[in-house]
């Protein structure tokens, strides 16, 4: 889990007690936008990684599990060697 997931629960739990903050509100909308930026940074990989196993190209399936190793902890990998 990465920060943003806990902050978004914070901001969550808070706007069950009151309504948030017009600051809340724009960190609630920050978190939600690196939330889906982050779901589909996983999604894509996921596909990527069941490409290379459906192709047996075990060396970009060990690169693709690295990067989603990474993206996990992180939030983000490292740029991708260019081919």
């Amino acid at each position: 889990m990465l920060l943003i997931h806990q902050r978004l629960a914070e901001l969550y739990t808070i706007s069950r007690m009151r309504p948030l903050t017009p600051a809340e509100l724009t960190e609630q909308q920050h978190c939600l936008h690196v939330n889906s930026v982050y779901c589909w940074e996983i999604s894509r990989l996921n596909m990527e990684e069941l490409l290379a196993a459906r192709t047996g190209d075990v060396l970009w399936q060990e690169e693709i599990q690295a990067q989603l190793a990474e993206v996990r902890t992180s939030g983000k990998a490292a740029r991708r060697r260019k081919e």
